[in-house]
């Protein structure tokens, strides 16, 4: 029998803890006498979102193998170009050893969409594969993706790790939002990513919006105002959104927070949108209105979705956009809030924006009754149609 090797495929973009786990947990589990990383050139299986350049990817899987023994890295799908189809990638190593006992390493999410990969009986014959489950629950709901695929003549190993609930797409957003992975890359990569300006978002150019509500606003509600630009940047590359416009809507959300009462009623009254007679009565909810006023009047701001999206994060409404979404969502867990639960809500939006609007919507209607204070219909507008769209994806998924 020949060496055992590991082929561990994907994007790294960037390499994350998650990686770092798979392989560990690959290693103690398998025993290869190799893992090999290998950065794709173009991945065929998924959409390839804010793509840090190869040389750059490269490197940060070599600084990753740096200090895991056993890890080494290969550019063969970098140096091949086109789609980095995994069939080729294994008949290239076959043909150089046709000894060696050959194993690709894969996430759940690629185990369960496998047999429909280019050539996946012909990957088969090649090697066998090994997928890390990152929890009990994730390792019983991929048994009958390993099953078919034992059907199909396939061997599957199911590795259990440690749970690690990081995606290279959640670590990306977060360098645009903070500037910093939060715990999600090693720290040597996090270094690499801001030395070289990856995943970098540059908000310098709403530099004039910043210091006009610095001088407007409280510090207090200055600070809130950031902390809501960058949670609603993170919200929006998870969600395929403009980032621009999403840091932009959050950033000015509040700049009538602070304005006399009289004020804001006068800018109120000149609002395009329907005030609501519970909004009337409710100031709570006039700096909203007044905002997507203000904007439009003394920044000549006429983006919809940004004016719709100011005026309504303090009631949401029926038939929200995505930036409707992620504003209200963002000025709800912004870093700053502390009440009971924000971690799990914050969590939980960022994994599916409409189960934490849902969650958002269950926590304000049920704070409203408990203060027997009257809650607008946009309100329950907003509520059903977010149980609509969680009970959708739910039954999409069975």
């Amino acid at each position: 029998m020949g060496m055992k090797t590991v082929i561990f495929g994907g994007t790294f973009n960037p390499v994350h803890m998650g990686h770092i786990a798979m392989i560990k947990a690959a290693m103690k589990k398998l025993k290869p006498d190799k893992i090999i990383m290998m950065p794709a050139h173009i991945p065929p299986h998924k959409r390839a979102q804010n793509l840090a350049p190869d040389s750059e990817r490269l490197e940060m899987c070599r600084i990753a193998a740096k200090d895991i023994p056993g890890v080494s890295v290969s550019d063969y799908e970098l140096k091949a170009g086109g789609k980095s189809y995994t069939v080729n990638t294994l008949e290239y190593y076959r043909s150089k050893n046709p000894n060696e006992q050959l194993c690709f390493l894969m996430g759940s999410d690629m185990l369960e969409s496998f047999l429909g990969w280019y050539k996946a009986d012909r990957i088969l014959e090649l090697a066998s594969l090994a997928c890390v489950s990152r929890s009990r629950e994730d390792s019983l709901r991929i048994q009958n993706s390993a099953e078919r695929i034992r059907s199909a003549g396939g061997r599957v190993a199911i590795i259990e790790s440690d749970p690690v609930d990081v995606s290279s797409t959640e670590a990306r957003a977060s360098f645009l939002a903070y500037g910093s992975s939060g715990g999600r890359v090693p720290k040597p990569i996090e270094k690499y990513i801001l030395k070289n300006k990856l995943y970098n978002f540059d908000k310098s150019k709403y530099n004039k919006y910043t210091e006009f509500l610095s001088q407007r606003l409280s510090e207090k509600r200055f600070i809130h105002s950031l902390n809501v630009a960058n949670e609603s940047v993170m919200l929006a590359y998870l969600n395929g959104f403009d980032i621009d416009k999403a840091y932009f809507a959050g950033l000015m959300h509040d700049c009538c927070k602070e304005l006399p009462r009289e004020s804001q009623l006068e800018l109120l009254k000149r609002s395009r949108y329907d005030v609501t007679d519970v909004e009337l009565e409710a100031p709570k909810t006039h700096h909203g209105i007044a905002a997507e006023v203000y904007l439009r009047e003394d920044f000549g701001v006429e983006d919809e979705e940004i004016l719709s999206a100011v005026r309504y994060h303090t009631v949401a409404k029926g038939g929200m956009g995505m930036l409707d979404k992620i504003v209200y969502m963002a000025d709800l867990t912004s870093a700053e809030r502390d009440y009971p639960d924000v971690s799990v809500i914050r969590a939980a939006t960022r994994r599916n924006i409409d189960a934490g609007l849902l969650e958002a919507l269950r926590f304000s209607i049920r704070d409203s009754v408990s203060k027997s204070r009257a809650i607008p219909h946009l309100t329950f507008a907003a509520y059903n149609d977010a149980v609509k769209a969680v009970s959708s994806k739910k039954q999409g998924r069975m």
